[in-house]
């Protein structure tokens, strides 16, 4: 097995050459109109430190200019496929300005570029080690006894793996389009639990899966959306922010990253067992059981999500075991989480009020369901935090009672 790969070589090349086409052609046009050029804008632009690395990993901590209102840190978790900077994409439309602006303390593990080594390294490896030592260097450097957790996609289940495995000193969880439940009606469980397609097989191949072979796959979950975006992109070719963003948008897109052997074909047997839902799910000798999650969860669900169906994200309410649970719908798809004007005007903002009132003593068990209304709001404004009262949050909300007496004490939970 060879490090070297032609064909990802061709297609870092065929990468290279699509953007500078696509900058070309959107000057050219501009030109044409009488417009200035724009170029490629700067991404994940909020100043930060490395604390900690760990093989590939870094553990990063976001700058603050004053200090930190919150006194539990969170820790934002991504998937191991894509770069973290979809949380930083730009200053206004960054998760991580947004958390910032509204006194948190905010850490990000970027799982960064898998070399040989990473492709012998299982989901255990991830969720079960590499994680809590990120997790303990943030209590740590925080002072903090614990942590609150922001999982995106596939680094929310992980997030959910470690928690069940009580290796985790977690105040919340904030679930963000999670995949829980995989036998599921998106186009990816039935691709990965097609009888003929063989995930070992492309791991014994690769070694790590690159991503000339994951990439296009992910773009044929949508093909009509991915031609129809050039259109729209020619529609709105004179206006700057458009362009801003969708630019910034095409720069994380093709910014790839491959998939761990091992961790992939762990993935792809998620979705063909579903054991992570079933409760039948071992990891390193530890059976990850769902019931054993007790924290409070801010689940967070895009309707139109293609990549983590709504139904595979709102089997957590009933999966797992904690009795404060709510449940947020958003319109809109999985990027747009964290990168939609929307999200950013009301999404995050709830959030935030979330987390601040989770920093208190342990608060009343509920259950909550809402659906954020639909319509955008202005961006956040950089001022000083104050929680908003329940009542004062733009969603309608539903109660669902769960008995109290569900919440059970877990006899060997750490005492930090």
């Amino acid at each position: 097995m060879s490090s070297f790969d032609p064909l990802d070589l061709a297609f870092r090349a065929g990468q290279e050459m699509y953007k500078a086409g696509l900058i070309a052609v959107i000057n050219a046009r501009r030109q044409q109109r009488g417009r200035v050029p724009v170029a490629w804008p700067q991404v994940a632009a909020t100043p930060s430190d490395v604390l900690w690395t760990d093989g590939s990993a870094r553990l990063i901590r976001y700058r603050r200019e004053t200090p930190a209102t919150a006194r539990t840190p969170i820790l934002l978790v991504c998937s191991l496929i894509n770069r973290f900077y979809v949380l930083d994409l730009l200053e206004e439309r960054s998760v991580v300005r947004r958390l910032l602006e509204r006194g948190h303390d905010v850490w990000l593990l970027d799982w960064g570029t898998p070399g040989d080594a990473d492709a012998r390294r299982g989901l255990d490896d991830y969720a079960l080690r590499q994680l809590p030592r990120a997790a303990e260097v943030v209590t740590t450097q925080s002072h903090a006894e614990k942590l609150h957790i922001l999982g995106y996609c596939m680094g929310g289940t992980l997030s959910l793996m470690a928690i069940a495995a009580d290796r985790l000193p977690i105040a919340s969880l904030v679930a963000m389009a999670m995949p829980v439940a995989l036998h599921d009606d998106g186009m990816l469980s039935s691709w990965s639990r097609t009888p003929n397609f063989d995930a070992a097989e492309l791991a014994e191949a690769y070694g790590n899966v690159p991503p000339h072979v994951l990439q296009p796959a992910f773009k044929m979950l949508d093909p009509v959306g991915l031609a129809t975006k050039f259109v729209h992109l020619d529609g709105k070719v004179e206006d700057d922010d458009f362009l801003r963003f969708f630019l910034a948008m095409e720069t994380w897109l093709e910014d790839s990253v491959a998939f761990p052997g091992r961790a992939f074909t762990d993935w792809i047997q998620l979705y063909r067992d579903d054991s992570l839902a079933t409760g039948k799910l071992m990891l390193g000798g530890t059976r990850i059981d769902l019931q054993r999650v007790r924290c409070p969860i801010f689940n967070i669900v895009a309707e139109n999500d293609y990549i983590t169906p709504p139904v595979s994200s709102l089997a957590l309410e009933k999966l797992a075991g904690s009795t404060e649970h709510r449940t947020v719908r958003m319109p809109g798809g999985h990027i747009g989480l964290s990168t939609g004007r929307a999200a950013h005007g009301k999404l995050w903002p709830s959030v935030s009020d979330w987390l601040h009132a989770h920093d208190a003593p342990a608060q009343r068990p509920v259950a909550v369901h809402e659906a954020v209304a639909q319509q955008p709001a202005a961006a956040p404004r950089a001022a000083a935090h104050r929680p908003a009262a329940p009542k004062d949050l733009p969603v309608a909300a539903r109660k669902v009672s769960r008995p109290p007496d569900r919440q059970k004490i877990d006899p060997r939970k750490r005492k930090r």
